[in-house]
């Protein structure tokens, strides 16, 4: 089994701010709004030192999930990563563990959801609870899911009124109220550490979606401890300020004690602030909790480790179903129990089992030295590092509740039994402490590697396909530039877009073993019989993403070799098709020429025009349409206007634009025609154009205006676009970040 995520051709789509706002968006939420008051009265103002000493537990934790992640950057989390290293019988018990861990405390959040909409709305919270876990097993079971953008809109929020609130608490705060600052004692300091694990749990969370995230090597560590430290600053400052501004003693006494707080800082704005990230906080992290433990479970299931019912996707939404169903019915008995203090407890014992097997996993790694692992980010202080972190956390589960350690004995237990009577027969998994696996990884790595290179030609025109009524024409304007390149590879790309809660690697292995009569592979051999019918080669490419225009660009950007994508749209270019449109996204951030048809009909291509004038763009237009007519064999007439007022010599204007064509062609080839004409209104004078002449297809360069206002390309071309008789190609010229600032920067001082 090859870790290269190469061999399924996944598509890295999430950036590093989204990954962590998947972690903190799972970190800021019931530990902070429950047992933040929880933590305050056993500890008093020191409670803030108790999320401290927990920050400084987890940290070290969080570098080694990261080297074990960029050397395995799969999905699957702390069970993918344990079960690898130390093989079937760690994962069958770090998998149920890690699996009811984050299910205890998916009912603890949704319990903590429950208890806060109860102060808003009339409902008992055992209700509100169980209606907000419906609610999330349906969306997790459909598929349905906040995008990533939504959620770091909702982390941002959530991170600036707790900031606000600290600020605030800070410059409000009573110095009186946190005398003596440690009031129980030490001891109690410590003993809320374990109590508190849980709301850290967030940065292991993003080591399950690392084959998701672009430069795991750089983006994953930085994640997963940048988590950790935004986290421990973030809930030192909230336990500082709360405990300034009320009284530890009465802190129990009510029901919300941060809105409490916040209400004393700020009256019912900060109150209704508060109120609102609490629901927020809960409500995210219990979505999030049920997708991810529920990625774990389908997991095993997929190793054998549990029956592989549980490994089924469904075949209509493509999702663990199964898997999320259980999790969501288990999570829904544990939040009407009631019992916070207990749920965060027993979660938090289960975890730190999981990160005492992660730390030896990692010394297991670094000994065995398999030749297919090389992670991006290394430990330092190896391996004292790994050692004593796995110690600390041992130690610090002797600090629990009897009925937590009891839990955590007992899951063990009937964990090593299940894998005695049914897993050993049936897992599929086997760990580098085996020395069969390490004979055989080398060779899958040279042959994963082989497989990479091969994946990356030179020249690639890639056309996203998937309206089989824009295939046929975007393949011919694509054959048409290939037979004028003769290095130009072509491959269409046909995207599955599939939900978060599902893993690429498993969705892309369910999506190739579809029935041939599905949509996908419909078109991907309508594809193959328009390349075969052009005379030119068409590599036809399935792949899965979870969103089509972040699965574009991470194809793109993998693919150094991609110089163009050519890709379709119908439809009028209205402000409300734009705003969240595939096309503007690709458009602005795809690092490479893009090209997009506005197809009107378009068949075989016999006369192209295209209008010029000035910039990058238009040159890319003029090169583009003369390798499709050279292609195609057909006339291109290049249209320059000037502006009727005033004094325009034309004979200087047809100089003008010969010597534009020269320049940027290096002939004036025989199908080329130049056309010099006045108009007042620059789309009315290439419309004009248009209708004069019986065109198939018009090519118009951006504009060099790259404001929202202007939608997709600027406000010439999309009216041109809108009106034109024939079909338009409207292409962008890509050019980096800092050639274009300056370019935009000259143009305003010229003007």
């Amino acid at each position: 089994m090859s870790h290269s995520h190469g061999e399924h051709g996944l598509l890295r789509e999430l950036s590093l701010t989204e990954a962590l706002a998947i972690g903190l968006g799972t970190m800021v939420g019931a530990g902070i709004f429950v047992l933040s008051a929880i933590a305050s009265e056993r500890a008093g103002p020191a409670a803030a030192i108790s999320y401290v000493l927990a920050g400084l537990v987890c940290l070290p934790v969080a570098m080694i999930v990261s080297e074990l992640a960029t050397g395995m950057p799969q999905a699957g989390g702390s069970y993918h990563l344990i079960s690898r290293a130390l093989g079937p019988v760690a994962g069958a018990v770090v998998g149920p563990g890690n699996w009811l861990g984050l299910t205890f405390a998916n009912g603890f959040y949704l319990l903590a959801f429950g208890q806060y909409l109860s102060l808003l709305v009339p409902v008992p919270p055992w209700a509100a609870s169980l209606a907000a876990g419906l609610f999330f097993t349906w969306l997790n079971y459909r598929g349905a899911k906040v995008s990533g953008r939504a959620q770091n809109v909702i982390v941002a929020v959530l991170l600036i009124i707790l900031v606000l609130f600290v600020v605030l608490g800070i410059v409000q705060r009573d110095p009186a109220l946190q005398r003596p600052f440690v009031p129980y004692g030490w001891g109690a300091v410590i003993a809320n550490v374990g109590l508190i694990i849980v709301s850290f749990t967030g940065f292991e969370k993003i080591s399950t979606i690392a084959e998701e995230i672009k430069k795991p090597g750089h983006n994953l560590p930085l994640a997963i401890v940048g988590s950790v430290c935004i986290a421990t600053l973030l809930y030192f400052g909230v336990i500082f300020a709360a405990t300034g501004v009320l009284a530890y003693q009465d802190i129990g006494n009510f029901d919300a004690p941060l809105v409490e707080a916040a209400h004393r800082m700020m009256g019912p704005v900060g109150s209704g602030a508060l109120y609102l990230a609490a629901l927020l906080a809960t409500a995210s992290s219990a979505n999030a909790a049920t997708m991810a433990a529920s990625r774990i479970n389908f997991a095993m299931g997929r190793d054998r480790i549990l029956p592989a019912w549980f490994g089924e996707l469904h075949p209509r939404f493509i999702t663990p179903a199964r898997s999320v169903l259980v999790t969501g019915g288990l999570s829904l008995i544990l939040s009407l129990t009631g019992q916070a203090e207990m749920l965060a407890e027993i979660s938090s014992a289960l975890f730190l089992v999981s990160y005492t097997l992660m730390c030896v996993s990692c010394v297991v790694m670094r000994r065995s030295q398999p030749l297919w692992y090389k992670p991006a980010y290394r430990i330092p202080l190896y391996p004292w590092l790994p050692i004593v972190a796995s110690v600390v956390c041992l130690l610090v589960i002797t600090t629990m509740e009897p009925l937590s350690q009891t839990a955590g004995v007992v899951l063990v237990l009937l964990s090593l039994a299940w894998y005695g009577l049914w897993a050993r027969r049936q897992a599929l998994v086997t760990g580098e402490i085996g020395p069969m696996l390490q004979r055989e990884r080398p060779l899958e790595r040279v042959l994963a590697a082989t497989e990479e290179l091969a994946r990356s030609p030179r020249g690639e025109i890639l056309v996203p396909v998937a309206n089989p009524a824009t295939v046929a024409p975007l393949i011919g304007l694509a054959a048409a530039i290939a037979r004028a390149e003769q290095d130009t590879v072509i491959t269409a790309l046909r995207l599955v877009t599939v939900p978060h809660t599902t893993p690429l690697s498993t969705a892309q292995r369910f999506v190739e073993r579809r029935p041939e009569g599905e949509s996908a592979r419909a078109i991907l051999r309508q594809v193959a019989e328009l390349g075969l019918d052009a005379g030119v080669p068409v590599r036809p490419v399935l792949r899965v993403a979870h969103g089509v225009a972040s699965g574009i660009l991470a194809l793109v950007k993998d693919r150094p070799g991609t110089r163009l994508i050519l890709m379709g749209r119908h439809g009028p270019l209205s402000l409300d098709v734009v705003r969240d449109s595939v096309d503007k996204t690709v458009i602005h951030e795809a690092p490479c020429d893009v090209a997009v048809l506005q197809n009107r009909g378009l068949g075989q291509v016999r006369r192209v025009l295209v209008p010029v004038g000035g910039g990058p763009h238009a040159r890319l237009g003029l090169q583009l349409a003369n390798e499709m007519a050279h292609g195609a064999d057909a006339k291109l007439t290049v249209l320059r206007l000037f502006p009727a007022e005033g004094e325009v010599n034309a004979e200087a204007e047809m100089r003008a634009l010969r010597g534009m064509v020269q320049e940027t062609l290096g002939e004036i080839a025989p199908h080329i025609t130049t056309r010099v004409a006045c108009s007042s209104d620059v789309v009315e004078g290439i419309l004009a154009e248009a209708r004069r002449l019986d065109y198939d297809l018009l090519v118009i360069g951006a504009s060099e205006e790259w404001f929202f206002k202007n939608l997709l390309f600027g406000a010439i071309p999309d009216r041109v676009a809108e009106e034109a008789p024939c079909s338009v190609l409207m292409v962008r010229k890509y050019e980096p970040k800092a050639i274009s600032g300056a370019r935009r920067m000259l143009k305003r001082l010229r003007g």
